[in-house]
């Protein structure tokens, strides 16, 4: 079966049926870029009916450059100067959208230099200074100028990657001084940092369109669902390109924004004007430190670090923040939901910082004392059963510890919060998700993709010059979302321990043991200040997620609306005629009113089938908190923050065992077991909103804590130097003459093996569904005992992906679901070497030629997982996904090899 035009002009006639526009820039791909693929293992490309794939080969040009340079002088018998110099210069070409568009690029330019003087005053008194600076210098290249214009899962003619580059100069002076005095050696010093940080960003600069079906209300399903109406029977598993196709060729933008940027005195720039930053900031660390031998067997370390940093300051006063800080202001909205009573007070934005002579980004955290204390200890206990055990000649030590560090923000940190800020001197007007749809209200038509953004409907261009305090306008429905930064968050603290026992034995056979431990307090991590609230009613004592839990159990057992008892929730909070403002059935009660808002089926009032969107209809409709915002905060529908709330733990036993093989064989051999848990990891390097560092839910964060990201369970490697038995005085060519044996003899063979277990990998999400938070899906929950088994090549379930799928449940309101709770597959790889060094005639002249193959046998076990997400209520699936947690790319890299020649002198 198939849809024309004049179908789809007959099904959705306020659209004027297909577009023009789109469908010549549709065609015009088609025959420049021939569909040419289809299929990538199980997984499908495209929908075969009305989109397919298009591969090409495209070069990755990279350039490595690095150089080094160093110069030690002595200057006397007492007194030492160094300079060392670094420089790289590497470039990397990118993979283009298509192989006739601008190819973007990756130009990586740090240097660095260090200058030192060492100086012996005294026999027993030594000074080191040193004076640094490096300088990380890093930029993008862009694709593309324009305006980002695309149609979603279907056609767009740029990567749109936006030219981006940071220079980032840290100038640091350290001075240590160390004083010898009978048993004691006291150390002494301090480190100074002053950090910079050089942003010339084009992301956010230009204005964006989308055609998009996921933007139309319920997901795209308000598309099917007409169509189906009508009698065009759409299988469930076409739906998302059925929906995606039509959207496409009728060409009407559903979600549109426009940015806008602001000089420091409040001039409005054009479109494509990048944001031009410069964060400072200044370190200042001191230390005292005594290392006591108390017996010749017997140290004891102890020392107390102080460091004070500076806040994060914008050098030219672009700085805002919020008049109540974002952390208490969250506690507050929380607090008010838990009694029953909204907390709607306004957020009004006014400059900050020291270039504006106001107060400071966040507060100065001036308690970062660091204590820390060692112990090592080599026992001599004699002839006796300890002695058998622990040594007679100081042949083990025990070394213990325990030390409280700080982390830093840096102005990087800082920068990337700027970049995703359009709050002050940076906003945008933008359209509300699932505002236009294909019947009554119709979103503008795509006319090309130079289109210009400001001119469509419904945006607020600024007028006149930026003026502050600015109070952003509370909205009925409330959809903006803005990145922040909490004024009252601290440095990470994290307290470390370890425990150390260490065994030489016969035969120059060392075995060590060792139990390593760190918790982690005050991480940085983002929630949402203005999450949906979890509001009670006093009446009942019932609170949102609660009632909304018992309503979601039974939508997924597939109750009609009819059968739906009154829950006193709803019956409190709302009027009775609470069904016919909703536009929905007349008849309905409170409860069957919200129920018909998320319920698919006869009766059903609504088209999102989404929690997080019923609150945002109900929000304004409470009869006893008439016009206030009950669950929304009435400016934003989110307003992440960057926040001391995360923390995470860590404990590890290792083992490592030494050996030496006289002069020919050295080998070492090292196993880990660990656990690491967290409750958000790598906030500092991804998505402000991915799920590495982004809370769920922010009023049960708890429901977070798992394993990390990143724990590797179990971790053995092992290393060998091996001297080949060939050349002169060896077994084989013992007596090959001098000349000979400069090519045949020295030669030594090395090797690396790797192997670490699987990380961890969360159930799936569920599939554009909000359930729990606005701005992220919430995990699924598993309904059965799922393990993973995966296939090579195939999928992590591979043995029964059916039954897998089947075998989760969407969140229930206020769910996180389970985080992390599968692992990937393990991973092993070996790396090899062959390597020789020639004396040279002139004295200390060496020169040394390697070859290194890596990954030597080229294992590749599969790692990343694609289409990871479930659509609404797994279980009842008749038809699966057969691409459903597939393979997509491989853990490591391919075996690659490396040549060095190296002369030494």
């Amino acid at each position: 079966a198939s849809l024309t035009c004049s179908e789809i002009m007959t099904v959705f006639p306020n659209t004027q049926g297909c577009n023009p526009a789109a469908l010549s820039v549709f065609s015009a791909a088609s025959s420049r870029y021939p569909a040419n693929s289809f299929d990538i293992g199980d997984s499908t490309v495209g929908s075969r009916f009305n989109t397919a794939g298009f591969r090409f080969n495209a070069d990755n040009r990279i350039r490595k450059n690095s150089h080094v340079a160093r110069l030690d002088v002595n200057l006397n018998a007492n007194q030492q100067l160094f300079f060392r110099g670094n420089y790289i210069q590497d470039f990397q070409t990118l993979v283009p959208q298509f192989p006739d568009t601008p190819v973007p690029s990756m130009w990586n330019h740090p240097y660095g230099f260090a200058a030192g003087h060492s100086w012996t005053l005294k026999s027993n008194v030594f000074n080191n200074f040193r004076y640094g600076l490096t300088r990380n210098g890093l930029s993008h290249l862009a694709d593309s100028d324009d305006n980002t214009i695309s149609f979603a899962s279907v056609y767009s003619p740029r990567l749109i990657r936006r030219s981006f580059s940071a220079v980032n100069p840290v100038y640091n002076i350290t001075d240590d001084i160390s004083w010898l005095w009978r048993s004691h050696t006291f150390q002494f010093g301090t480190n100074i940092r002053l950090i910079r940080s050089r942003l010339h960003n084009f992301v956010g600069a230009v204005d964006m369109a989308t055609v998009n079906a996921a933007f139309y209300p319920g997901d795209g399903n308000s598309v099917t669902n007409r169509l189906n109406t009508l009698g065009y029977q759409i299988a469930a598993n076409h739906l998302r390109s059925v929906q995606n196709a039509v959207t496409a060729v009728v060409g009407r933008y559903s979600f549109y924004q426009a940015r806008f940027t602001f000089l420091r005195d409040g001039v409005l720039q054009s479109a494509g004007t990048p944001r031009e930053r410069e964060f400072k900031s200044e370190a200042y660390d001191s230390y005292i430190q005594d290392v006591w031998r108390v017996l010749p067997s017997l140290t004891i370390t102890a020392g107390l670090r102080y460091d004070l940093s500076r806040p994060v300051y914008e050098a030219s006063g672009y700085e805002v923040k919020p008049n109540i800080g974002l952390g208490e202001f969250f506690e507050l909205r929380a607090a008010g939901a838990a009694n029953g009573t909204p907390y709607n007070q306004p957020l009004v934005f006014d400059t900050a910082g020291p270039a504006n002579d106001r107060s400071p980004l966040y507060k100065w955290d001036k308690n970062n004392f660091q204590p820390r204390i060692a112990v090592a200890w080599s026992p001599n206990f004699g002839r006796n059963r300890l002695g058998r055990l622990f040594g007679r000649n100081n042949e083990s030590v025990i070394r213990g510890g325990f030390t409280v560090t700080n982390d830093y923000l840096t102005p990087v940190i800082v920068g990337r919060y700027d970049a995703n800020n359009f709050l002050g001197f940076s906003s945008s007007s933008e359209i509300p998700l699932y505002f236009y749809n294909l019947t009554n209200n119709v979103g503008p038509r795509f006319t090309g993709f130079n289109q210009n953004v400001r001119n469509l409907p419904n945006l607020t261009i600024p007028t006149g010059n930026l003026t502050f305090p600015i109070q952003p306008e509370n909205q009925v429905e409330p959809t903006a979302t803005e990145i922040g930064f909490d004024e009252n968050r601290v440095s990470p603290i994290n307290y470390s321990w370890n425990l150390t026992y260490e065994r030489t034995l016969p035969r120059d056979f060392i075995v060590s043991v060792s139990y390593l431990g760190r918790k982690a307090r005050n991480l940085l991590q983002s929630r949402d200040a203005a999450a949906v609230a979890n509001f009670l009613d006093t009446q009942s004592g019932m609170d949102w997620t609660t009632a909304a839990t018992r309503l979601e159990v039974l939508r997924q057992q597939g109750v009609p609306v009819s059968q739906i008892g009154q829950i006193p929730y709803f019956a409190n909070l709302f009027p009775t005629d609470l069904s016919s403002r909703l536009g929905c059935n007349g008849a309905y009660n409170q409860t069957q009113a919200v129920y018909s808002l998320v319920f698919r089926g006869a009766g059903s009032c609504g088209t999102n089938y989404d929690w997080t969107t019923a609150q945002r209809d109900l929000s304004l409709l409470s009869s006893r908190f008439q016009d206030e915002h009950i669950y929304f905060q009435p400016q934003f529908g989110s307003y992440v923050a960057w926040s001391s709330i995360g923390k995470s733990d860590y404990h590890a036993v290792s083992f490592t065992a030494r050996q030496r093989f006289g002069t020919r064989l050295t080998m070492d051999l090292n196993y880990t077991l660990s656990k690491s848990s967290d409750d958000g990891s790598g906030l500092q390097s991804s998505n402000i909103f991915s799920s590495a560092g982004y809370t769920i839910n922010p009023f049960r964060q708890e429901d977070m804590y798992a394993a990390s990201d990143f724990d590797t369970r179990h971790v053995v490697n092992a290393n060998a130097i091996f001297k080949l038995p060939i050349g002169r005085g060896e077994p084989i060519f013992a007596s090959i003459n001098k000349f000979a044996n400069l090519f045949i003899g020295g030669w030594q063979l090395t090797g690396i093996f790797r192997y670490n277990s699987g990380v961890p990998i969360s159930a799936p999400i569920e599939r554009n569904r909000r359930t729990t938070n606005r701005a992220i899906e919430s995990y699924t929950t598993r309904t059965t005992d799922i393990q993973t088994c995966p296939t090579r090549g195939g999928s992590l379930f591979g043995c029964n992906n059916p039954a897998a799928y089947r075998g989760f449940r969407n969140a229930y309101p206020g769910e996180t679901g389970e985080r992390n709770v599968f692992r990937l597959p393990g991973f092993w790889v070996l790396d090899l070497g062959l390597g020789k060094t020639f004396d040279l005639p002139w004295e200390s002249h060496k020169f040394q030629f390697r070859w290194e193959l890596f990954n030597a046998t080229n294992t590749q076990k599969m790692g990343g997982v694609a289409n990871y997400t479930v659509e609404l209520d797994p279980q009842n699936a008749t038809q699966t996904p057969s691409n459903f947690a597939n393979f997509t790319s491989i853990q490591g890299n391919p075996r690659s090899m490396q040549f060095v020649l190296r002369f030494s002198f």
